[in-house]
């Protein structure tokens, strides 16, 4: 079995990739923002955040679910 990867990743990566997936659910996503807001407000954080907008947005037009959230992400990376 492989090892499992949260955690393992820069600081702040796994909490943007939860928060970016989350976009899809506007509620759940406030939510998700508001509580981890301690890790995802840190500069290397901003970094993963956008790390993770990209990664989505290159692969929005080989997987539906990431075609799907292309357009909340661009909303997002607009206002950062």
């Amino acid at each position: 079995m492989p090892a499992p990867l949260w955690g393992r990743a820069p600081y702040g990566y796994d909490a943007a990739t939860l928060y970016v997936y989350a976009l899809l659910a506007p509620e759940t996503a406030a939510r998700i923002r508001t509580e981890l807001a301690p890790i995802l407000d840190r500069p290397e954080a901003r970094t993963c955040l956008l790390t993770v907008c990209a990664q989505a947005l290159q692969t929005e037009d080989r997987v539906d679910f990431y075609s799907d959230l292309a357009d909340p992400v661009r909303e997002y990376v607009a206002h950062l």
